[in-house]
């Protein structure tokens, strides 16, 4: 972990206006948006066309929530399922404002500036602060409606239709969907067991322009990467992995968009004795790799966090950690699209967090409650993989973080390899595994290969789109236990079934 510096003896970021997409550049503060900074104190406001609160219908908003105590050091996870009146507090938004309350209901309720309301904002910000320490001044947060919305404006920011952006090969949809009508290409960057290759980066970039297809094209500036228990793969990347993903983004001026859902979904083990000694939790455990962001003495990181794994993905609320500059570019778009997340979600999550739980609830919350309910769920669908899959005939890397494991199908071992292509292999697989009642993501959309214009890539029965694709993506996040034993028994008989075994 960086050393810890006081602010004033950290270097401020370095300038990358030029990383700026003709949107980007473009964006400018709403001009009435600017009127709402004016309003306060003694003024009389006949400006901003704020709509009256005696109109809003709501006149508080409450929710029971799972009582967290930061003082105790807990030996046991806090408890979960059927509540009970001593596991649970009553969090109660009133409607106007009350002394040691956070913003009222109608407030939380009105139009606001694109950055979020005021309070969930900071105690976001001081989380980051505690956690990831950034190693220059002049870093902000900007609040979004979760990470594939403020992965949607980071992308506006820095990318122009033509240009593309590095990715892991196997990686999350959602991404590449929400580029591709932009007419921002990708370029895939080799995977090993730590996630996005730092060699293959570096030499890619080495040597950018070597080949045909990339001669008439300008070198990617962007990477996005999923450093913790990425998906779809659960790779995790080591500290090594970090620091050197970093050297190659200095050595080639590049922006990194870190997204990081389940960073606080790491297990453990041996990376937990060597990592990131933060502040904040008396309970034992803490994530231990320090982010990318961390890392960053540039400013050349951005890195988006959400409450969608943590909390709930309903809230749809989530934050955006990155140099000022930026995060004010993204707040001018918030302020002209979704202007904040919903005013009933930060307001209930602001008076949560800030006037029950604090910093070092939240804390103790997501390691004794989140990361230990999913470390049981991991460790449990992988014991009932063991038991019931036949390793000759699929495998995975045990994740150390994260919701997924990602099975490889050893298909040089059907009868049939060689005479059919391996797409045709995973799909008979995959049609046995939906007929005995076992669904896992087909490995192929992850793919970063193009899908042909006349293939209908719903149409999942009748579509296997790459051959290299001999991968299925199994989660333990949702299923019961019991489920999860079901579904490996009906996975290992559908292996044996179309393999003949």
């Amino acid at each position: 972990m960086p050393s810890i510096l006081k602010t004033t003896e950290l270097p401020m970021a370095k300038d990358f206006s030029s990383f700026l997409s003709i949107e980007g550049a473009s964006r400018k503060k709403s001009p009435f948006n600017g009127l709402l900074r004016l309003m306060g104190g003694d003024i009389v406001s006949l400006g901003s066309g704020l709509p009256h609160p005696s109109t809003f219908p709501f006149y508080s908003l409450s929710a029971e929530v799972k009582r967290i105590d930061p003082a105790i050091k807990a030996t046991k996870p806090i408890a979960t399922g059927a509540k009970s009146q001593a596991m649970v507090d009553l969090v109660t938004v009133p409607h106007g404002p009350q002394p040691g309350k956070v913003e009222s209901l109608t407030d939380s309720l009105q139009y606001g500036l694109g950055s979020g309301i005021e309070s969930l904002r900071m105690f976001c910000k001081e989380h980051v602060n505690q956690m990831h320490r950034p190693q220059y001044q002049d870093w902000d947060v900007v609040l979004s409606a979760g990470n594939t919305d403020a992965f949607a404006k980071a992308i506006s920011m820095l990318c122009n239709r033509g240009d593309r952006v590095l990715v892991e090969e196997w990686t999350y949809p959602a991404a590449l969907e929400m580029m591709e009508p932009l007419g921002v290409g990708h370029v895939p960057v080799k995977m090993d067991g730590e996630g996005m290759s730092a060699v293959a980066l570096k030499d890619l970039l080495d040597n950018w322009g070597s080949t045909p297809e990339q001669a008439s094209e300008a070198k990617p500036r962007v990477v996005y990467l999923i450093p913790t228990g990425q998906n779809p793969t659960g790779a995790t990347m080591s500290i090594q992995r970090r620091r050197d993903i970093i050297q190659v983004a200095q050595q080639h001026n590049l922006i990194l968009i870190e997204d990081d859902p389940y960073y606080y979904l790491q297990f453990g083990g041996d990376d937990e004795k060597s990592g990131n000694d933060t502040d904040g939790s008396e309970s034992g455990w803490m994530p231990s790799l320090p982010s990318l962001l961390s890392l960053d003495t540039d400013a050349r990181v951005i890195r988006l966090d959400t409450f969608s794994k943590t909390l709930a993905p309903g809230c749809r609320v989530g934050y955006m950690s990155a140099n000022a500059q930026f995060c004010a570019i993204v707040q001018y778009h918030n302020e002209v699209s979704t202007q904040q997340p919903s005013g009933f979600s930060q307001a209930i999550l602001a008076e949560m967090l800030i006037s029950h739980w604090g910093q070092k609830g939240y804390i103790r919350y997501l390691c004794e409650n989140v990361r230990t309910e999913y470390l049981k769920r991991s460790q449990h669908l992988q014991a009932c993989y063991r038991k019931h899959v036949n390793p000759r005939l699929a495998s995975f890397i045990k994740p150390s973080a994260g919701m997924f494991i990602w099975i490889k199908i050893h298909v040089e071992h059907h009868p049939k390899y060689g005479t059919v292509s391996d797409s045709a292999l995973m799909l008979e697989l995959f049609k046995k595994c939906v007929g005995n009642n076992v669904l896992m993501v087909p490995g192929w959309q992850f793919s970063c290969k193009p899908k042909p214009a006349d293939i209908d890539p719903a149409d999942l029965l009748n579509v296997w789109l790459d051959d290299r694709a001999t991968y299925f993506r199994a989660t333990f996040a949702y299923a019961s236990f019991e489920q999860m034993d079901q579904a490996m028994v009906r996975f290992g008989e559908s292996l044996n079934e179309v393999f003949g075994v």
